[in-house]
Formats: structure tokens, sequence, C-alpha cells
């Protein structure tokens, strides 16, 4: 992070200006980029710490309930919060639906403006371009069906098997629409012939 901040303002190298954040983000593309990846990982470090600060006061507890249990007074236990799945699936789903339509919106947009200013090549993989509406499929999936489980499908009911593999097959079935219709676009735009 403090990289980035000496660097502010500064012109991007040329080695920055063909990477994917100088084109969106022009000069200062890479250092936004590294002050958002050092946050994430300043973040990240400051909750592992606290995390271990907190089971290093448990396992002191412990040690000093181990060496005089005498002096220990036992308390009543205390009801251990279980995690409801349904709520997680929720999550999980909200997660996946706006990862999925991010992508696609952020895709076919960057796509549609190729083809509209004319670019000498304009490619587009049958990957990329399935993979939001996939996304999308398996987001509405948890929000709508959430089921008892994130443990994955094996451990799933019957009926939820059955209703993931019909999201399954909406996502894939949006995406190759997907790509059809920029297909389309293309041939309109004379891309294709």
């Amino acid at each position: 992070m403090v990289f980035a901040l000496v660097h502010w303002g500064e012109p991007a190298t040329a080695e920055e200006r063909t990477g994917w954040l100088y084109q969106r983000f022009g000069d200062q593309g890479v250092v936004l980029g590294m002050l958002a990846m050092g946050g994430l990982m300043l973040l990240s470090g400051i909750v592992s710490l606290v995390r271990h600060r907190s089971r290093q006061k448990a396992h002191q507890r412990a040690m000093e309930i181990a060496q005089d249990p005498a002096r220990h007074v036992p308390e009543a236990p205390v009801q251990a919060k279980t995690p409801d799945p349904k709520k997680g699936a929720l999550i999980v789903g909200l997660v996946f639906l706006a990862l999925g339509l991010g992508w696609s919106v952020y895709y076919v947009r960057d796509t549609l403006q190729a083809l509209a200013a004319g670019a000498s090549v304009v490619s587009y993989s049958w990957w990329k371009t399935i993979g939001g509406p996939f996304l999308a499929g398996m987001g509405l999936f948890y929000i709508l069906v959430r089921p008892g489980t994130l443990e994955g499908v094996r451990h799933m009911t019957p009926g939820e098997r059955v209703s993931f593999l019909v999201f399954v097959a909406l996502g894939l079935a949006a995406g190759v629409g997907l790509l059809f219709w920029l297909s389309a676009q293309a041939e309109a735009y004379g891309y294709l012939s």
C-alpha cells in the first residue's frame, strides 16, 4: 500500500499500459489495484490477528483450569449457536447472483462496445459468455430453494438435487442463449459473414 501511495499520480510505465487495470482505469489503474489488494490483505490480517488472540485467551484459560482445577468454579454450559444453513444459503446465493450478473453485464458491455467501435478483432469465448449466467443460475438456486446444507450436492435431499440440476441447466441454457445473441450482434456489425 505504501508503494502504491508513493507512486500515486505518476504516469503508467510501458509494462503497466499493457495490463487490464490500465485499460480499465487509466494511468492510476495499477496504483488503485495495488491499494485495493493491500487493503484486502490488511483486513485479512486484522481478522486473523483478532481470531488468533481470542483462541490464545481460550487456551490460556484452559491451561489455568488444568493447573488448578480446585480454584475453577464451573460455569453454566453455554449453548453453542448453530448456524442456520438457510441463512447461509441465502448469502451464498446472493454472492453467486451478484457475481454472475456483474460478470455478464461487464463482459457483454465490453464486447458490444468493441463491436460498435469497429475493433479489428473482437473475440469472445464460450466459457466467458456462459460463466456469468451459470453463476447467476446457481445463485437463484440458493436463493429460491435454500437447501438445508452447504456441503455439496451429495448432502442435499433428492428434491434439492433435482432443483439444483434444473437451475444449473437453466443457467447453462441462458449462457448458450447469450452466446448466440452475441454472435447475432457480431453478424449485424459485419464481423461474421
